[in-house]
């Protein structure tokens, strides 16, 4: 199901020979589990000393990224999407369809994939394209794409405000660069610009997807974007 704009928009014990020994008491044992626990805590954190962070996930990992692309620029077939990140038929699209699609033909040269904002849902869309912009400057653009449709939950109901895609931003391990241009709307038109290119280019529903210029509307399964890109690469 498509999103359509409101507007264009141990072993046991031997026998005892002599008199058992008293066991230890509750107080006895209950010291000797701090102890134990303490000790474990201890360890683990020797263990861990000098080891770096792990570095964050990246969606596109050992793909060429370029702002919202990715993928090589010479790619027999390029692949572009109009979406919005609080839009729930784009975020299916996401979760279900793109992941197998950069794994596939993105990672192997033959797809180009583009990304467009469509956003017309309302302010957070807008706030979330920016950031996904801002993003894009540290070469992170589709870790924050991945990212804002994880989260996704609602329409407009303070998912992605401003402090929480900051929130995102840090948890991402971005630099502080990205709250700076966050907070100065660097992109805001960027994201009309896009928005205003959808619909000339007749998009009026989220996702829209164009396949070397073929229009095509919905959230796509891999069989289906198969079928029509495989006899693009042959």
């Amino acid at each position: 199901m498509v999103r359509h704009p409101r507007r264009p928009r141990t072993p046991r014990e031997p026998q005892a020979t002599v008199a058992a020994r008293p066991g230890p008491s509750p107080l006895q044992l209950g010291i000797a589990a701090v102890i134990a626990v303490v000790a474990i805590g201890v360890l683990i954190l020797l263990g861990n000393a000098g080891q770096p962070a792990p570095p964050p996930p990246a969606s596109a990992a050992g793909i060429r990224v370029s702002g919202n692309a990715m993928g090589e620029a010479g790619a027999p077939v390029t692949l572009e999407e109009w979406g919005d990140f609080q839009c729930p038929a784009c975020r299916a699209f996401a979760v279900a369809t793109e992941p197998q699609l950069r794994t596939t033909y993105v990672a192997t040269g033959k797809v180009r994939f583009v990304f467009h904002h469509l956003a017309f849902i309302g302010q957070e869309s807008t706030w979330a394209a920016e950031a996904a912009e801002c993003a894009g400057e540290e070469g992170r653009f589709f870790d924050f794409h991945d990212k804002l449709y994880a989260l996704q939950s609602g329409e407009n109901i303070g998912t992605f405000t401003k402090a929480n895609l900051q929130k995102i931003a840090h948890d991402l391990g971005l630099s502080a660069g990205f709250d700076a241009c966050l907070a100065s709307d660097r992109y805001v038109q960027r994201v009309r610009d896009d928005t205003k290119a959808g619909q000339a280019k007749g998009v009026t529903a989220t996702p829209t997807l164009f396949v070397n210029g073929r229009k095509l509307e919905g959230v796509l399964s891999i069989d289906q974007l198969r079928a029509i890109i495989d006899p693009l690469i042959k």
